[in-house]
């Protein structure tokens, strides 16, 4: 039985650390604070890096997928993304609003304003 669960413990390292090269991300902080990108993507997640300079990797839950680009009239009232750094770190979860739904609610918890995000027609918060 120990035998079994060492494989499977290497197995669950091992694997999605190869795939890492594929999203160009490290793994290093991301597993210690949750899964990884690559672990998300072994697992149904869209994960991609936005074409925004400074922008680290997004992930989205398979049930929702990402924004369309370009932005649909009636599309999703929102979102929710996991979200890491350019250099691999967690950095929180991302909470995208419709345009036509936002009315300048504060980001919570530190109470500052969504940034709009033209590409995709979404106001977006990083919630750390």
């Amino acid at each position: 039985m120990k035998k079994v669960l060492f494989i499977a413990l290497i197995v669950a390292v091992a694997v999605p650390a190869g795939a890492l090269g594929v999203i160009g991300v490290t793994a290093g902080p991301a597993l210690a604070q949750g899964p990884s990108p690559a672990q998300l993507a072994e697992q149904g997640w869209t994960c991609f890096v936005p074409p925004v300079p400074g922008i680290g990797v997004r992930c989205f839950n398979p049930a929702q997928g990402p924004p369309p680009v370009p932005p649909v009239e009636d599309g999703r009232p929102s979102y929710t993304a996991m979200a890491w750094t350019p250099a691999g770190e967690f950095e929180g979860h991302v909470h995208l609003i419709r345009a036509d739904l936002y009315h300048g609610q504060p980001c919570e918890p530190n109470g500052g304003p969504y940034d709009f995000i033209p590409l995709i027609g979404y106001y977006e918060c990083l919630r750390p």
